[in-house]
């Protein structure tokens, strides 16, 4: 997934009892006002709008995030930080993106971002950048963005298909 898709994930989009997490939009900061600076909108191309299965490691990641996140919510309540998508639209009057904005009045508005620190704020895709820096040195990985992670993958999964359909085979 591309960083922005992973961070506009919503609770919604993730289906665990199917395995399935389903990527239809993306994130991406404008300037700041006085409602923030993160915006969702349409993935990069048509066929970005994709399912991704959930092998059984990530699965006991997000099953787990997931119940704690529950429970961060009972013991921050009021104070857990909750958000709704505020509809933009453009000069022709059409919807083309959504800001998240903090959900205030606490109504039925209320989307449940995956990504958030203990108390529900919302964080952002800058937050991979430190830890990922780190990582990559501690593997003496030079010149390496979190993104190239995403081709990596898709050439070695290419790869082992290719492979386990060769032995299939013969």
């Amino acid at each position: 997934m591309r960083t922005g898709e992973v961070f506009a994930l919503t609770w919604n989009d993730i289906d665990l009892e199917n395995k399935i997490i389903k990527v239809n939009k993306t994130v991406y900061s404008k300037i700041k006002d006085d409602k923030g600076r993160w915006y969702l909108g349409t993935t990069k191309t048509e066929g970005s709008c994709r399912e991704i299965f959930i092998c059984d490691t990530l699965y006991k990641i997000l099953y787990n995030y997931k119940e704690k996140q529950e429970l961060l919510k009972k013991k921050y309540g009021r104070k857990y930080k909750k958000y709704e998508l505020e509809s933009i639209k453009n000069k022709h009057g059409k919807i083309n993106e959504y800001k998240i904005v903090e959900n205030k009045h606490n109504n039925s508005k209320s989307v449940d971002m995956v990504f958030t620190k203990n108390n529900g704020l919302y964080v952002r895709t800058d937050i991979i950048k430190y830890p990922f820096k780190i990582i990559r040195n501690e593997l003496g990985m030079k010149n390496c963005r979190f993104y190239d992670l995403r081709s990596s993958f898709a050439t070695r999964t290419l790869r082992n298909k290719r492979c386990s359909r060769y032995f299939r085979t013969y």
